[in-house]
């Protein structure tokens, strides 16, 4: 039944969406109520304990929160002071907005493992500093969500954890798949700076006009306080992994259950707007201030943003209940075929798995016959957990329930659906590519 609700869920979002070209929050709606029917007489109560869930997710809370933070950035014109020193920095590279984008996201997903916190985090930023510098709000939202599954496939994040602690993974040192996954995770942001190299070319992205193009030395005097955004970043990062985060956690100090409470996808955005709202207060209260404006401007955004994360948080949870992991699980154990295809069937099915469920749950659901199917061909178990794992990651860019897609088109202001496609052909299928050939062995990663 879930493998059904997954099908149907995909069929009705396509059919009201593109065919009937009705609002992608419509569809979405439309298909979670589709996909509750599923359940047949069940259908209701599967409906109201996934609504339930999804109004208790951190992402549904973040979703709203990063946008509304988006708003207060560029309201307050924090964004622009931002964007004009780190335009003195990479201004002058063709297409250097995306490689920071890039960048930005990889080394986010070294501490955070968030795909929504992620695709939040750099798009707020990146995303109309891409726009400005000639990327198409498609492009730039491509880009950003498609990167979001960074905090994947780079270590550490709990997924990782959750298949180190499967019994199929008995033996296996987390040391040797922390940096088997570090150059697994290289390969993959590799191959983002290769597409955006192509990218900025391809679309005719032009070099900026140095012609009074600032120094950095002089943008950061003219707007160093904008950098102060950044706390709202390192702040919660500290709290929740690293140095800080384990001493804080000592039971004679906070404790480790009160420390791993904390969020950072929900305390980034509420500190990043305070920030912005300190920082920009003489703009704000301004006789010719154009905040109200720009408040009034965007507030349809929250209507969409947050409808679509909704629904798309609900379906998942309906179709994790129907049980479309155990279901796709016992298809892996199956298996018997050569070690090409048992490689290529688990990539696929891995992926098809983390369409509507999260990576960790993927891991969860499928995780163990994975590994094991894999190990049954000869493939190392070190190997075969990051093949796993770079699968997961994209959960944020498979269309149509990823709910970094609708977070970044949000920041772009633009139409979800015409991300679908170019996700699947630049960032999904390419990631199938890349983990099949690391599970080859093809993408060499050494391990002990």
């Amino acid at each position: 039944m879930g493998v059904l609700a997954l099908g149907v869920f995909i069929a009705v979002t396509v059919i009201v969406n593109v065919v009937l070209k009705r609002r992608i929050s419509e569809a979405l709606v439309l298909a979670l109520i589709a996909c509750s029917l599923v359940g047949g007489a069940d259908a209701l109560n599967l409906l109201s304990a996934a609504v339930i869930r999804s109004f208790q997710s951190d992402v549904t809370f973040a979703g709203m929160a990063f946008v509304f933070m988006g708003v207060i950035v560029s309201a307050t014109g924090l964004i622009e002071r931002l964007i004009h020193i780190l335009n003195s920095m990479f201004g002058r590279v063709r297409g250097g907005s995306a490689y920071v984008s890039t960048l930005g996201s990889a080394a986010i997903g070294l501490v955070a493992g968030s795909t929504a916190g992620n695709t939040a985090t750099v798009g707020s930023v990146t995303i109309p500093w891409m726009k400005e510098n000639g990327w198409s709000s498609n492009r730039a939202a491509t880009l950003v969500a498609g990167n979001s599954g960074l905090g994947v496939a780079l270590p550490p994040n709990s997924t990782m954890f959750i298949l180190l602690a499967m019994p199929a993974a008995a033996g296996i040192s987390a040391g040797d798949v922390y940096v088997a996954l570090a150059i697994g995770g290289a390969y993959c942001v590799l191959y983002r700076m290769i597409l955006v190299f192509t990218w900025a070319r391809a679309d005719g992205i032009p070099v900026a006009n140095r012609d009074g193009m600032a120094t950095l030395g002089q943008a950061l005097r003219e707007g160093w306080r904008s950098l102060l955004i950044f706390l709202g970043i390192a702040i919660p990062v500290a709290l929740t992994f690293g140095p800080l985060f384990e001493f804080l956690s000592r039971p004679e100090l906070v404790g480790k259950d009160s420390m791993g409470s904390i969020s950072i996808i929900v305390w980034v955005p509420i500190l990043i707007s305070a920030i912005a709202l300190i920082e920009g207060r003489k703009r704000i209260f301004a006789p010719d201030s154009k905040f109200k404006v720009i408040l009034n401007r965007e507030l349809p955004q929250f209507a969409t943003v947050g409808v679509s994360l909704f629904a798309a948080l609900s379906a998942s949870n309906i179709m994790e209940a129907l049980g479309v992991g155990p279901q796709l699980s016992d298809f892996l154990g199956s298996l018997d075929m050569p070690k090409a295809a048992i490689v290529a069937i688990v990539c696929v099915m891995a992926v098809v798995v983390a369409t509507p469920l999260s990576s960790t749950a993927t891991a969860a659901a499928v995780g163990a016959p994975a590994v094991m199917a894999l190990t049954s061909v000869g493939i190392d178990p070190v190997i075969a957990v990051v093949t796993v794992l770079l699968c997961t990651s994209t959960e944020g860019s498979s269309p149509p329930v990823g709910a970094p897609i609708y977070l970044a088109a949000g920041f772009a202001e633009t139409n979800p659906t015409k991300m679908f496609m170019p996700l699947l052909g630049y960032f999904v299928l390419p990631m199938i590519a890349i983990a099949w050939l690391v599970g080859m062995g093809w993408l060499p990663i050494p391990i002990s």
